[in-house]
């Protein structure tokens, strides 16, 4: 969001006695709330004073209240954009008919989509007293407003937000094609098409319920590309997609662990529609027939109850993965509407998956490469391209070569010796 006001240098703040003034503010806005709060950048650049300071959201209902204080403190203004993501408001000069030199009045600018939100100042020259209090008014407005932004909990949490997939689509993922057929069926259409599901269930059951799945299993070894799908998926449904691993759930205080994990779901369901991954879900969940701490009891007693109970997911999809669902609990194996398994990749997937890494080499090649490396994951052959390319980096440098990609018998050699390695 941009504003300007009229450019009065009658009654101008001197920089640095701003600085004090919005370095006070914020700092008194961090004891109030009890939070911290970014520290702004405060500079003078080409002859404008610019201000820059990060704020916790950016929601449809805190641009309104802005708004109203932005009125409140400046006396003509116009709304410049409106749109996701970036808001223009400019004020107008106080002889409404002069158009001239506008732009050298504040602006304030709101932007950030889903992450990075931000509040920015410039104007040039110095600031009014008025136009200070107005922005000191938006800071203390944006973090006042704080706690009730659940990617801020989210990611105090630990857990990663991701709202696109860096790039990666279903073409990433060489073969799998069963596996990409299911997902389809049982995740991704019901996401794109609730209304169809609801209607059928509404036909069909004495009492409504949905029929949408709440839970999904990905299974399989390490490295198959179950993470990576996850983020597919959420780009596809156009969904956040949080990530969660153990370690951020997990804590030494008792009774923490399974609060963080009750916090995570009461964010995620606050989003208002999320793909929530679990990783290595057995390790906060194993089974009650083995001996269990009473911390893992807890833990557990949250996911059953959250996957299917008083207090259930409403707005999440669960995605647990897991490489040994023989360790799970057999009640939350059957919270679970589904499970997918991921094999390893077999000898076609895997000469695929060696072309996504090394597209020059010939299909010959990538046939060879796929025969000598059974057993391996798509995780790990990523990794032994890598290795491959470093050491051909390095023989590029030494004999101060120009760039070229590695040969096949370099790739060869690699796998080869990975192989001889763990046998």
């Amino acid at each position: 969001m941009a504003i300007a006001t009229m450019n009065n240098e009658t009654d101008t703040i001197s920089f640095d006695q701003m600085k004090t003034q919005i370095n006070s503010a914020v700092e008194e806005l961090a004891i109030k709330h009890n939070t911290f709060v970014s520290e702004p950048y405060i500079g003078f650049e080409k002859g404008f004073t610019r201000i820059s300071v990060s704020i916790p959201e950016l929601l449809p209902a805190l641009i309104i209240q802005c708004l109203s204080i932005i009125k409140d403190h400046l006396e003509h203004i116009r709304i410049h954009a409106f749109s996701d993501g970036y808001y223009a408001v400019q004020a107008l000069n106080k002889n409404l008919f002069k158009t001239e030199n506008i732009f050298d009045n504040l602006k304030i600018e709101f932007s950030g989509l889903t992450t990075n939100f931000k509040i920015e100042c410039t104007k040039k020259g110095n600031l009014s007293q008025e136009e200070i209090n107005c922005i000191n008014a938006l800071i203390h407005k944006a973090y006042s407003q704080a706690k009730e932004n659940p990617v801020t909990r989210l990611i105090k949490h630990g857990a990663s937000v991701y709202t696109d997939a860096g790039g990666l689509d279903w073409n990433y993922i060489a073969g799998y094609e069963e596996v990409k057929r299911t997902i389809r069926e049982s995740i991704i259409l019901p996401l794109k098409n609730p209304k169809v599901y609801d209607s059928i269930a509404e036909i069909t059951r004495k009492t409504f319920e949905s029929n949408r799945p709440k839970a999904i299993l990905f299974e399989g070894p390490p490295g198959v590309g179950k993470t990576t799908i996850a983020r597919i998926i959420a780009k596809e449904v156009q969904v956040p997609l949080v990530y969660v691993p153990v370690e951020s759930i997990m804590s030494k205080w008792y009774g923490q662990s399974s609060q963080n994990l009750a916090a995570i779901f009461d964010a995620c369901d606050d989003i208002g529609g999320s793909i929530l991954f679990i990783d290595e879900i057995d390790s906060l969940a194993g089974s009650r027939d083995q001996n269990m701490y009473e911390a893992t009891r807890r833990i557990l007693s949250v996911l059953l109850r959250r996957l299917d109970g008083i207090g259930a997911i409403t707005n999440t999809i669960v995605i647990g993965a897991t490489n040994r669902k023989q360790d799970l609990d057999h009640a939350l194996i059957s919270r679970f509407d589904q499970t997918i398994h991921f094999p390893l990749p077999g000898e076609q997937e895997r000469a695929s998956i060696f072309g996504n890494y090394a597209k020059h080499l010939s299909p010959e090649e990538l046939a060879k490469l796929a025969a000598a490396s059974n057993s391996l994951s798509g995780r790990t052959i990523k990794d032994l391209c890598e290795q491959t390319e470093r050491r051909w980096a390095r023989k590029l440098i030494i004999k101060n070569l120009p760039p070229s990609p590695p040969p096949f018998e370099y790739y060869y050699h690699t796998v080869k010796s990975f192989i001889a390695a763990q046998a």
